[in-house]
């Protein structure tokens, strides 16, 4: 049972200033907020632009906003007025840290640079958030998870083929990933921060935490592959200059760089059809691949002398796969689990999202949370990032209205209710009804 103290959560105290929208700076506070931190989220008066994106249901509300906003407030105000920098000013003054994904020209038409910021507050943690990277030609332009993973490469390594053409990643996993690597700067600066009393500026990019998760996908080895890439660049413009589709040109950078890989070979890593269900399995050294082929009582071809650029040995190879395929194809997922997981053969069942939340592996483990949103209800979701002995983590609320704490979190930097009543009247903020 998990303690819900929330004064040993190990970031309470700690106020977060979230100027940001859609994903990526907004997941990371989502993470700073189940460590414990208050998080204040500014938005426009119009609202952060996911609350009318992914799955809407009401006014102001979409499931894709709820899941990316957990335990915030919410101040709605128009950055574009005088007014609204003062208050910003008072924000920044009691905050420990300042999320931001604005756009470089519009941090410094805000007056939100760090330069500007640290004037108010030295020892303030700024994380700046550019998606392609401070420099460069696309140093100036707003950040989107597609953009990325396709200058990155990424996309060419996980989309998938729709007419020839590469498909968007869903989810967007560049925007979560860079949301986790945020958090890790984040913390790791109030580290330093605590160790010796300095703030500072941290940064992180859509772009480079795309090349990461490519991991080891994309590399260049001076040993093995200038001649390589030379036949690829030759043969992709063959490709290209001919019409073919995405999957066509895919297959000739994976022909050339790592004979051999692909689905028709693919027997050990793998997710399979049995007779009712998907499966995954995933036997990546020698003994479990022995294992694996004991229990369905097949016999591997790869002698010492077998050579995947033989194409003999490469149709040898595709007809082993194709008989393990049929093998499993006989009986169900079950079984095949069941048998596999005796043998020491690492597998489990494939899930579509609304099987998730009844996968007992899932639930024993509070991988997802129940939580109650005030206008939507009752919904699970993702639960934490990480779990903690001594120092709890977990979400307390849910995400805030559009505006719901304006008033509230005004009152708190010693405005008078007149003057936020004014506030309101010049549309400087808005507060929930």
């Amino acid at each position: 049972m998990v303690d819900k103290d929330i004064t040993k959560r190990p970031l309470h105290g700690i106020k977060v200033l979230e100027i940001a929208t859609i994903l990526a700076i907004p997941s990371c506070a989502v993470h700073l907020s189940d460590m414990g931190a208050e998080v204040v989220k500014v938005e426009s008066l119009t609202g952060d632009p996911h609350r009318y994106g992914i799955g809407p249901i009401l006014p102001n509300e979409s499931k894709g906003f709820t899941v990316i906003n957990r335990g915030k407030r919410s101040i709605a105000l128009d950055l574009g007025k005088q007014e609204a920098a003062e208050i910003i000013e008072r924000l920044v003054k009691q905050s420990d840290v300042v999320l931001l994904s604005l756009k470089l020209a519009d941090l410094q038409k805000f007056g939100l640079r760090y330069e500007d910021l640290r004037e108010w507050n030295s020892s303030l943690i700024y994380l700046e958030h550019a998606p392609y990277g401070p420099k460069g030609p696309f140093s100036q332009e707003g950040g989107y998870d597609v953009v990325a993973a396709g200058m990155s490469g990424l996309a060419s390594i996980l989309a998938r083929d729709i007419n020839g053409v590469p498909s968007d990643l869903t989810p967007a996993v560049a925007d979560w990933a860079t949301g986790l690597a945020s958090a890790l700067a984040v913390v790791t600066a109030l580290l330093h921060r605590n160790t010796t009393g300095e703030g500072q500026k941290v940064s992180t990019s859509l772009l480079q935490t795309s090349l990461i998760l490519a991991g080891n996908q994309i590399h260049w080895f001076a040993a093995t592959d200038p001649p390589a890439w030379e036949r690829v660049v030759q043969e992709l413009a063959e490709g290209q200059a001919k019409g073919a589709g995405f999957d066509e040109q895919r297959s000739v950078f994976k022909r050339i760089t790592n004979p051999g890989s692909g689905p028709e070979t693919n027997t050990y890593f793998r997710n399979y059809r049995a007779s009712d269900n998907f499966f995954a399995v995933g036997a990546l050294s020698v003994a479990l691949q022995a294992k694996f082929c004991e229990v369905l009582d097949v016999v591997d071809p790869r002698t010492p002398d077998f050579d995947m650029n033989r194409s003999e040995d490469y149709d040898t190879l595709v007809r082993f796969t194709r008989q393990c395929e049929d093998i499993i194809r006989s009986r169900s997922a079950h079984f095949w689990i069941s048998k596999l997981r005796q043998a020491g053969v690492p597998c489990g069942p494939f899930n579509f999202p609304h099987e998730v939340f009844d996968e007992e592996q899932i639930v024993e483990n509070d991988f997802v949370v129940n939580l109650e949103h005030s206008k939507l209800g009752e919904y699970k979701t993702y639960g934490t990032a990480v779990k903690m002995e001594k120092t709890p983590v977990f979400p307390t609320i849910s995400s805030p209205g559009l505006g719901e704490h304006t008033a509230e979190i005004l009152g708190e930097l010693g405005y008078s209710l007149d003057h936020i009543d004014q506030l309101i009247r010049d549309e400087v903020v808005t507060q929930a009804e």
